[in-house]
């Protein structure tokens, strides 16, 4: 097997080259949620069987690039060109594609979803990492194209799929075909139109349908009908006697954590793994400077922009829009949004308690 600590090679992928750069079989150009773990968990296990420290090392970084490329849709040599002192904004949990190193020219954020965070937090803050920093993912293109291809075979994954654009591709359908928008998705790859992220799915003609059918259905729909309303998937149900506490991870990564009923959780028939959405209300919202989870873990904080701020007599309208694009709308005291000085732009994190957040199929 090739070298566990080769060098990143200059090697980069052009926005060009993904939209040619399909298997031969049309119907089988992406890999499926449970495929995308498959491989992530013989990622993991490839891990555990390392022997010595120094192996453990150089094949957790290796996961650590598969994780980022599965959760962030990042091209290859994006991901490999991170400096992890000066890209990553933890307390945001997201990380930065700078313009100076992206093939396109650009900077864009990504948000970090709760697993890829807790693993990014995790190597950053260990000793045995500390001699690396700014270069943990630094590792050579052909090795971990390498890696990619043996990780998969283990899986049982078919050798066409098993390389890094069909896992941007796969992350991208994974997170439209969820509902996330198309220019969310857009924005999430760095291309440079939505035009180049539909090409880039090759979507097939029910799913092209699809999308025309959803951008019709919208046309003239209210603002209000998309705010604060987030889908996503259980992955926790948690029972006690007469209560459940159920999270719940948005396609983009955000965690929610919502409190209902025993009785309800009977009666609903919540399961692990079911689409949901979660709801709140703008008087159950409310706006902090800072993360407040550190107070409360409970507590669901999302970190957001601040697009318009509506004040009246006694109490203002603020809209903000999260790292994913979907917005949520708040009704504070007027003192409270004087005090935190709120005005477009300005980045706060919207607060609802678990018990604010109502749970629907």
């Amino acid at each position: 097997m090739a070298d566990e600590l080769g060098l990143r090679r200059g090697e980069d992928e052009s926005e060009a080259a993904e939209l040619t750069d399909f298997p031969a079989d049309k119907e089988a150009n992406f890999l499926s949620s449970e495929q995308l773990d498959a491989l992530g968990q013989a990622f993991a296990d490839w891990v555990r069987q390392a022997k010595g420290k120094k192996s453990v090392i150089s094949r957790t970084r290796a996961r650590l690039v598969y994780l980022m490329l599965r959760y962030t849709g990042a091209r290859l040599g994006e991901v490999l060109s991170l400096d992890d002192r000066e890209d990553f904004a933890l307390a945001f949990r997201k990380i930065v594609f700078r313009a100076a190193r992206a093939s396109d020219g650009r900077s864009r954020d990504v948000y970090l979803p709760h697993e890829l965070y807790s693993e990014c937090k995790q190597a950053l803050r260990h000793p045995d990492y500390a001699s690396l920093r700014g270069e943990i993912f630094r590792l050579d293109q052909g090795y971990m194209r390498r890696v990619i291809s043996e990780r998969a075979a283990a899986a049982g994954i078919p050798r066409p799929l098993a390389n890094p654009n069909t896992i941007r591709r796969s992350r991208a359908i994974e997170l439209w075909r969820e509902g996330v928008p198309l220019v969310v998705v857009q924005r999430i790859l760095g291309h440079t139109s939505a035009n180049s992220t539909a090409a880039f799915l090759d979507l097939t003609e029910q799913d092209q349908r699809r999308v025309e059918k959803y951008y019709f259905s919208q046309e003239g729909q209210r603002e209000e009908d998309n705010v604060n309303a987030l889908r996503g998937r259980i992955e926790v149900i948690e029972k006690c006697e007469n209560q459940a506490r159920i999270v719940v991870s948005t396609t983009s990564g955000l965690q929610l954590t919502v409190m209902i009923s025993a009785r309800t959780l009977s009666e609903s028939r919540y399961r692990v793994g079911d689409s949901v959405t979660v709801k709140t209300k703008a008087p159950w919202l409310t706006v902090s400077a800072e993360d407040c989870q550190a107070l409360d873990e409970e507590l669901n904080c999302l970190h957001a922009l601040v697009e318009r701020v509506s004040r009246g007599r006694d109490a203002a309208k603020v809209l903000m829009t999260l790292d994913d694009g979907r917005r949520l709308r708040a009704l504070i005291g007027l003192e409270q949004a004087n005090v935190l000085d709120l005005k477009p732009g300005l980045e706060v994190w919207a607060v609802a308690s678990p018990y604010a957040m109502i749970l629907s199929h």
